[in-house]
């Protein structure tokens, strides 16, 4: 038996061959692959038995964005490397649909991860509660630059004079 639903709604209606079956509630934060069992609202026993169980296997579908861990919620955030290098505050999305500001400290690199508590999806497993949202940071380099930007970024090159490669040299031969 497979149907979708609104996430938005908090219950859904069981139809099979156009009959309504049962009308059962799905509890937010309810994840991939998860089981939801109603006891006594199955169908019923051979001979007029009593009512077994109704299990209904979950599946969320993926959001482009978001991705879940159990109720914790990562995403990725590009930044620009002016950014990563220079800092910045940043609006970051969340799964509600509102933004919280994200201070980018100077120096960033690329896959530091920001938690941001109580963000995250319901905890199925302790009510009330939620989880984190996790955010990754990826550093995005221009792929093609004016002559101007070239000769700036060639500029600062020739003036850093840090060994960025040193801990891979010591193992060279």
């Amino acid at each position: 038996l497979r149907f979708e639903i609104d996430t938005a709604k908090k219950q859904i209606l069981i139809k099979i061959n156009g009959k309504n079956i049962e009308t059962v509630k799905i509890p937010a934060g309810a994840v991939d692959g998860g089981k939801l069992r109603y006891r006594g609202r199955g169908e019923y026993g051979a001979n007029g038995g009593q009512r077994g169980d109704l299990v209904i296997t979950t599946h969320v579908e993926e959001h482009p964005l978001f991705k879940r861990d159990g109720a914790d919620i990562r995403m990725e955030l590009p930044v620009s490397m002016y950014e990563a290098a220079l800092g910045a505050t940043v609006d970051v999305p969340t799964p509600d649909g509102t933004e919280v500001r994200l201070k980018v400290p100077a120096g960033t690199q690329d896959g530091k991860c920001f938690r941001f508590r109580d963000l995250g999806a319901p905890n199925v497993k302790r009510k009330g509660t939620r989880g984190a949202l996790y955010v990754t940071i990826r550093v995005k380099v221009p792929t093609s630059l004016n002559k101007k930007e070239r000769d700036s970024l060639g500029a600062l090159m020739e003036a850093d004079k840090r060994d960025y490669r040193r801990d891979v040299e010591r193992y060279g031969s």
